[in-house]
């Protein structure tokens, strides 16, 4: 006998999770951005937290959900890198649940948005809050899907979308406009009529602006966002960024890093015209397709510029149009499903590649390092950072928390806006007599200048290759 419809998607769904899982626990180490958000969410109370965010450039529901995991902290107190990867896998098992199973679409496009790189790999397999705008855009797909006018579900996930990063407030916008452009009747009439949802999409904004708008040292948060000439060469990137790069990925290099190409435009232009064909008899999926990404665009133009993940964002957007207009009628349309697998096969290729990477690589040397460190360093040999941002998972990796110079405080999470300071060596003395030891050691993201540092002796250095292609060095400095 064979399986019915409704068992096949939940064993598709079971063996991708457990597949998806494994690879996580076994394969996976947790890079810096990884571990910051929970270190942040660990070690701050509530109210700490909400007065930090504005540092950290996010909303706060993944580090409220981070605060709810770190509870668990005392019974994972020898792995918590093994909690942190549970907690996001949660959240990805809800998330292609609600795809598999809840979406009503034809099984080969919720392969072929599973096994992209996007949900498969760098918001799947990478622990990050992203995951959170893929969940709550599709429960708000599965919502604007229903026969029924209302639904407080609806305004709910719009709001929560808001709470997830930036471009979970785009999207929220591009999937009411969608609402309204489907409903019958004037679009303006039907914003008013259904004014709980424009209500619910205004709140949740200004809570994310309220959240994340930046507060204290001007000149830090200025660094933070765009400071490049408004010109060609800036709008060319954007775009080749949101369509090359997050609809054909692996093709060409990161556009942040290498800058717009011709042929990096001429796969944008393709990238185009492949979206518009899977979506061009629905009027209103090219309109709220259109507008996130002309919105992504502007913002990688006035804003921050970005890279490849927050670039996916444009293609999430597209899955959820996708999911909106993909019945029975769109499956036998050949060119709209010839451009979907054409997509698809992009994606799964580069998501294969990654996955073979961090299989055969590292993810990160954090770990390497933090295990030696715990390993070969008494707890009273105070580890000094340079540079907080690159070593803090070195800490988290090593159970103790670093130190950082010339304030000689602890520390286990970092503020991404810190400038790098590098202590001298009468520092580095006066902080070891002030700890009462012999000696310290002193960790590095780079080979430092043993002239300004003149005790101190190269220990060990980690320079395996890493899928982030990450280096560490440790240096052993006594006092005399």
């Amino acid at each position: 006998m064979f399986l019915s419809k409704k068992s096949t998607n939940y064993i598709i769904w079971v063996v991708l999770c457990a597949a998806m899982l494994w690879f996580k626990l076994s394969h996976h180490e947790l890079w810096k951005d990884e571990w910051q958000a929970y270190l942040v969410a660990r070690d701050m109370s509530i109210g700490e937290m909400f007065s930090f965010l504005n540092y950290e450039g996010h909303p706060a529901l993944w580090y409220l959900y981070l605060k709810v995991v770190s509870l668990f902290a005392g019974v994972f107190s020898e792995s918590q890198e093994t909690l942190i990867q549970l907690g996001h896998m949660l959240l990805v098992a809800g998330t292609t649940f609600v795809l598999i199973v809840r979406i009503n679409v034809p099984l080969v496009v919720k392969l072929g948005i599973t096994l992209s790189y996007f949900v498969g790999f760098q918001y799947g397999i990478v622990n990050r809050g992203y995951i959170l705008v893929i969940l709550f855009s599709l429960l708000s797909v599965v919502e604007i899907k229903k026969p029924t006018k209302d639904s407080w579900q609806l305004p709910l996930y719009l709001f929560l979308l808001c709470q997830t990063e930036v471009y979970g407030v785009f999207m929220a916008g591009g999937l009411l406009l969608y609402k309204y452009s489907t409903t019958k009747g004037n679009i303006f009439k039907t914003a008013v009529d259904q004014l709980y949802l424009s209500a619910s999409l205004l709140v949740g904004f200004l809570v994310f602006v309220i959240t994340v708008w930046p507060r204290g040292n001007r000149d830090d948060f200025t660094r933070a966002y765009n400071q490049q000439l408004f010109d060609e060469n800036v709008i060319l990137s954007s775009f080749q960024g949101n369509t090359t790069n997050a609809f054909l990925p692996g093709l060409i290099q990161d556009t942040n890093q290498a800058g717009w190409s011709t042929i990096g435009l001429l796969l944008a232009a393709i990238s185009a015209v492949l979206i518009f064909i899977t979506l061009r008899k629905s009027k209103a999926a090219l309109i709220s397709m259109s507008a996130m990404a002309l919105i992504m665009i502007v913002f990688g133009v006035l804003i921050y510029s970005g890279g490849i993940r927050q670039w996916g964002m444009t293609y999430i957007f597209w899955v959820c149009a996708i999911c909106l207009v993909a019945d029975k009628a769109w499956l036998t349309d050949k060119l709209a499903v010839g451009s979907f697998v054409i997509i698809s096969m992009a994606q799964l290729v580069h998501n294969g590649r990654a996955i073979a990477r961090d299989y055969t690589l590292p993810f990160s040397i954090s770990e390497q390092v933090g295990v030696f460190i715990k390993e070969k360093v008494p707890k009273t040999v105070p580890v000094i950072a340079i540079n907080k941002f690159e070593t803090a998972a070195v800490g988290a990796y090593a159970d103790r928390p670093l130190y950082e110079l010339p304030s000689g405080a602890s520390f286990t999470y970092f503020k991404w806006l810190e400038k790098v300071y590098i202590p001298t060596q009468s520092e580095l003395d006066l902080f070891t007599r002030f700890k009462g030891v012999g000696g310290s050691v002193l960790i590095s993201p780079r080979p430092i200048d043993l002239q300004r540092f003149s005790k101190a002796k190269l220990w060990q250095t980690f320079e395996d290759p890493t899928y982030k292609l990450e280096r560490m060095y440790l240096y052993s400095v006594p006092l005399k």
